[in-house]
């Protein structure tokens, strides 16, 4: 089974995109890369989320961009911006949803270190 070449459509609500300017080549190299690193063809609701995943990408580069520039960023829009584009990529299963690790979480996984703590926090 191959995959076909994934395009990027520049098409966005009815309007064919100037493909031409340096936001554009940006938004399509980075929904170019998230649609390679889905590693299938997109269905469309997924081409929907690569979407709007680039959108986000490109709204929070222009923030650090701004920010590394000592230009004014709105740190609230920023943060919902990141938490956004991070719950997309988890949709898209580009990215794993983060969990607590907690010492009750991790008690066991580990016999040999746990065994070294042990003998270590004896000797002091």
């Amino acid at each position: 089974m191959s995959i076909e070449a994934i395009t990027f459509d520049m098409n966005v609500a009815g309007r064919k995109i100037d493909g031409r300017t340096m936001e554009a080549k940006r938004f399509r190299s980075i929904g170019l890369e998230l649609a390679d690193q889905l590693g299938r063809n997109p269905s469309a609701s997924e081409r929907l989320l690569l979407m709007n995943t680039a959108t986000l990408a490109m709204l929070c580069e222009q923030a650090t961009a701004d920010l590394l520039a000592s230009k004014a960023v709105d740190q609230e829009n920023y943060r919902r911006n990141v938490t956004l584009l991070g719950a997309n990529l988890i949709k898209l299963g580009l990215a794993k949803k983060s969990r607590d690790v907690s010492k009750r979480d991790s008690a066991g996984m580990d016999d040999f270190g746990a065994a070294l703590i042990e003998v270590n926090a004896g000797i002091s």
